[in-house]
Formats: structure tokens, sequence, C-alpha cells
């Protein structure tokens, strides 16, 4: 079976609010015969459900829902879901991560002053005598409509690249910083058929500055920044957690509809 990811709407939103979203978990409990109990935490039960709704959908995305509703054989399939509240990358904490590729010239030190007052920022140096990048690669469809965004500041006058990137294809960004913090954005579609998307941050050849904050998101414009750590938005293993997809017809080529979708933690 190929990959099956939820699809995004034609307007390059991935939900629409409000939504609601709810964490479940478990705790075993064993009661002893003098009355005490012992208790456990059952950590492979943990589940978060997303009870979405839309109205306003054109016939196009209607079928869309319903062709991957389809192809899921309801809640039988699993498939890819981005949580449209959280910042799809891992580790957005930690530049120094395994997650983040970067060659061997371009150096990284933590506890730099950061813009929300705290030392949560890195200072990032690129050694090298050619132009270096700092990487995270996703399984989430390259065609999507996504906003890539950061906190950047140098000492001196510069220019910051940001990037995202398919199989086959690129879009490059790229900004003038100085001193003061600047929120940095990439934002478009592709086009691009592969089921990976790559972020990048591209350095000059010995450039030097101070980043925070890394966030992607499935939409046209960065929200407030969500740190991650070993866990980032993207579920691979949800479910739709309804038995039927209903659709109702609201207006000539206007539908709504409302469902829940439920993933592993």
């Amino acid at each position: 079976m190929a990959n099956l990811f939820f699809p995004q709407l034609t307007s390059g939103a991935y939900a629409q609010y409000p939504l609601q979203k709810t964490r479940a978990a478990r705790t075993i409990k064993n009661v002893l015969a003098d009355g005490s109990m012992v208790v456990f935490a059952d950590p492979g039960s943990s589940r978060l459900y997303w009870q979405l709704s839309f109205t306003e959908l054109t016939a196009v995305e209607a079928s869309v829902l319903q062709a991957h509703f389809e192809a899921c054989a309801g809640p039988v399939r699993a498939f890819t879901f981005i949580d449209p509240t959280d910042n799809m990358l891992v580790w957005s904490s930690d530049l120094t991560a395994a997650v983040w590729l970067r060659a061997s010239e371009v150096g990284l030190a933590a506890g730099a002053a950061d813009p929300m007052g705290s030392s949560s920022a890195f200072t990032v140096t690129n050694n090298a005598a050619i132009s270096e990048e700092i990487t995270q690669t996703l399984t989430a469809p390259a065609n999507y409509h996504y906003c890539f965004s950061l906190y950047a500041k140098s000492a001196a006058p510069s220019s910051l690249t940001l990037v995202r990137r398919g199989a086959a294809t690129e879009a490059a960004t790229t900004y003038d910083i100085g001193p003061a913090w600047t929120r940095v954005v990439s934002a478009g579609e592709l086009g691009d058929p592969a089921t990976d998307i790559t972020v990048a941050i591209r350095l000059s050849a010995g450039q030097q500055v101070t980043l925070y904050g890394p966030q992607l998101e499935p939409q046209l414009a960065p929200s407030r920044y969500r740190a991650t750590g070993a866990r980032g938005g993207v579920y691979p293993n949800a479910h739709w957690a309804v038995d039927d997809l209903v659709l109702t017809a609201t207006a000539p080529n206007l539908f709504s509809t409302a469902f829940s979708i439920e993933a592993t933690l």
C-alpha cells in the first residue's frame, strides 16, 4: 500500500478552527489484599485525539477527503497526520541533536540569549570556505503548502537563507539580518511529488549567526513558536476514529463535515 497522508485543503490550510485536541492515558491499578494499591502508568496506551470540523469545503476538497477515507478503509489502515497545533520538526529546541544534519565545519554553541528572555538560542559558525547547511528531513508530502520559520540575528549586517526542498525542487528565501532578532520565514508550495520534505538553514562561508526557534507548519504563515524535543507534530500511525465520513451539502458546491482522528504516542 502506498503511503497515505491526510490531505491539505486547496487554500493551503490543513485544518479549520476551532478544533479540539485531547490526550488520553491509562493507569493500571493493582489492589492488594490489605486494600493498598500498586499503581503504574501504561505508556503504550497513550493516544491523541483531534476533533476536526470543516465548513465551506468545495466539491473538490470534499471528494479528496472522501477518497482518503476510502483509501484507508475508514479506521482500518494507518496514515500520516500532521498535528495542526504543533511544530512538525523534531528537536527544534536542540540544533545539536542527531536529527539535524550539518557539515563538520559548522560549529554550534548552546546557551546564547534568545528573543524570549531565556538562554535557549544557538551560536552557529560556518568555518568552511563555502556555504553550508543545517537540515532536517521529515516524512510528509513535499507538495503541501508549508511555512518554515526561525528567529535569527548576527553581530554585523548579513543575510541568511531558508530552504524548503523536495526530491527535485527547492525554494530558497534570503533575508537580511542584523543585531536585532528577526523572525525569518519561507512559505509556499514546491509542487514536488516526493513524500519527504527537507528544510535547511544555509550559512555563507565564514558566517556566524545566532538562531532560535525553527518551526515547520502546514499552513500559510507562522504561528507562535512551540519548542519540541524527541516528538514533533508528525504522526505516522494515525487512524480515522469514525466508521463513516458524513459530508453535508450546505450550498451549491459547498460542503461541511466533522470527524475525529486518533494517533498513538
